[in-house]
């Protein structure tokens, strides 16, 4: 039995991309490749109901009104009580009884002792991740179903091959490229089945997500970010124990966020030359890059204001500082967490142009050396 060229090259596509996942998912974990430290626990945690209310009282001092509460809660079928004690104000977790919570235990004097560490969330989140899936399938059918494929490859990725690489002490830009060309190649193919469009978008993300890797390590060095300006990266630096470079880290972190939109515009790039192409099989190189830029540059304007929107709506904290700051502007601007913030969007966006021109020159040349046979006879 034989089977057609295409299918056979989409069969190697496929086996490819086993063997690319299997590898750094797997064959290089196993093989003890990272050898990734293990923290010490700081506490024992495990869920638990509220039953009762034993005691709930206020009272006045001078760091303000501190709430005082004594809850029964069943944790484990075991019956413990739980004190909270906190100064009232924004963050304050209310409790009653019938709520889930995470409950952490640490030795005492007297025995185990109870504390509320957060609420059990897990059952919101299983539902917006189910309607999510739902609404991507029902939508997007068959593409929808492999690019939820293709997102699964990417969480395995960063959680079995980048997350485990960098805190084993290796070095996170050689890591997090290493797995984001992986990321690629898997989730391009995967979400947009194996055609000449397609290798057009991944070859058009390679490059831009190169020359966006390059633009944010000139950017940190000149810029002399040091990657602590977050409170997770001081927090990181507290408990991991083991040598990291957070200037890396910082540069993976601008690498990997970049990624997933540089492979949205250079798959829509790529595949708008090649409709342009269909549409009209005599139009040459030329003419398909100077359409496939009409195009493109209505992308940018609309993708570039979502990630500066993006950007904004997770940094909303540091946008509320900078407008209520009493110091000069030019010297709000030059705190670290504010120019991280800053480096971050301008070197997404810059990634972000590049993309267009580079796959629609790819993709117009591309489709061009791909002509069907009748349009270049008729052409002739």
């Amino acid at each position: 039995m034989t089977f057609p060229r295409a299918e056979r090259l989409q069969f190697v596509v496929f086996i490819a991309i086993g063997v690319a996942l299997l590898t750094v998912t797997a064959l290089i974990p196993a093989l003890g490749v990272f050898d990734v430290p293990e923290f010490a626990q700081q506490a024992e945690t495990s869920e638990g109901r509220i039953t009762r209310v034993l005691e709930d009282r206020t009272e006045s001092t001078q760091a303000g009104q501190i709430r005082y509460r004594r809850l029964e809660v069943d944790v484990n079928g075991e019956v413990a009580e739980v004190e909270q004690r906190y100064v009232e104000g924004p963050g304050d977790i209310e409790l009653s009884p019938g709520d889930d919570i995470v409950v952490g235990t640490a030795p005492g004097p007297s025995g185990d002792q109870y504390f509320i560490i957060d609420y059990v969330r897990r059952p919101a989140l299983l539902l917006l991740g189910v309607a999510f899936i739902a609404l991507v399938v029902l939508v997007g059918r068959w593409h929808g179903l492999t690019s939820l494929l293709g997102l699964a490859a990417s969480l395995l990725v960063i959680v079995r091959f980048i997350i485990p690489g960098i805190l084993s002490g290796a070095n996170p830009v050689l890591i997090t490229i290493s797995g984001a060309l992986v990321i690629v190649f898997v989730t391009l193919y995967l979400a947009h089945g194996v055609s000449a469009k397609t290798t057009v978008a991944l070859i058009g993300t390679a490059l831009s997500f190169g020359l966006t890797a390059v633009l944010a390590y000139v950017s940190i060095e000149i810029a002399r970010l040091s990657g602590l300006a977050d409170k997770q990266s001081t927090a990181l630096l507290m408990v991991s124990g083991v040598e990291i470079d957070f200037r890396g880290l910082l540069l993976s972190g601008m690498i990997i966020g970049a990624l997933g939109v540089l492979d949205d515009v250079t798959t829509t790039q790529a595949s708008s030359v090649f409709e342009l192409r269909d549409a009209n099989p005599l139009m040459r190189a030329r003419e398909l890059y100077r359409r496939g830029m009409n195009i493109g540059r209505d992308h940018i304007a609309a993708t570039v204001n979502t990630l500066v929107l993006a950007y904004a709506g997770a940094s909303l904290p540091v946008l509320i500082i900078l407008a209520v700051a009493t110091d000069p502007l030019n010297l709000v601007l030059n705190r670290e967490f504010l120019a991280t913030e800053i480096v971050r969007t301008l070197v997404g966006s810059m990634g972000l142009i590049a993309a267009v021109p580079i796959t629609t020159a790819l993709a117009a040349l591309a489709a061009d050396r791909l002509a069907p046979p009748q349009a270049v006879a008729g052409e002739a």
